[in-house]
């Protein structure tokens, strides 16, 4: 169980996900201290599966925290370094390639960029539709960088949809236990039950 941290979470899109997110999130915060920084569309947008409002009130629930969902805000994390970890979940191709490429235009980028800053590990919980195909090589280039773990990942559709992968979001609290003492959790690539 991990207890008494500091957790800066980053969410962006993949927004099919926010509801499985959400569950971690809760059960996290019942022994953790958590703080939001959304990526603009995750804090802008409403969806099919929350509205703008319906998502941050669950968000305010789960953390006592303001949202960072500014630059403004963010640029912050890096002096102010007062965070042990930091989980994303879910993170998107897009910001992984824009943090795999040093593009740090968004608040959760610039975030991990103040984390890593800091030289604090970052869980990164991974979902795209592409990765198996072109996002892919920024995946496996995150991966290989210094304080970045992953939580598991698997096919969570193969036969409609043959380049998805998910992270497997059960294994968030134990990805992130192994991460506090710089350690990944194995196997990083699973088969999913379907």
């Amino acid at each position: 169980m991990v207890k008494d941290q500091r957790i800066l979470v980053g969410i962006s899109g993949s927004f099919c996900n926010h509801s499985a997110v959400l569950t971690q999130l809760q059960h996290l915060a019942q022994h953790n201290t958590l703080t939001f920084v959304l990526s603009e569309n995750a804090y802008e947008n409403s969806t099919r599966f929350f509205t703008r409002e319906e998502w941050l009130k669950k968000l305010k629930e789960i953390s006592d925290h303001e949202i960072i969902h500014t630059l403004v805000e963010a640029e912050k994390i890096g002096p102010e370094n007062c965070y042990d970890l930091m989980l994303v979940a879910p993170c998107t191709a897009t910001q992984c390639s824009k943090f795999v490429h040093g593009i740090y235009d968004d608040p959760m980028t610039l975030a991990m960029k103040a984390m890593i800053r800091n030289q604090k590990n970052i869980v990164i919980g991974f979902a795209s539709n592409d990765a198996l195909g072109m996002s892919g090589a920024n995946l496996f280039r995150l991966c290989a960088m210094k304080y970045i773990y992953v939580i598991p990942i698997a096919q969570d559709a193969p036969t409609q949809k043959p380049w998805s992968v998910v992270a497997l979001w059960d294994e968030c609290e134990a990805t992130i236990a192994r991460a506090l003492q710089n350690e990944q959790l194995q196997p990083i690539l699973r088969e999913r039950k379907l």
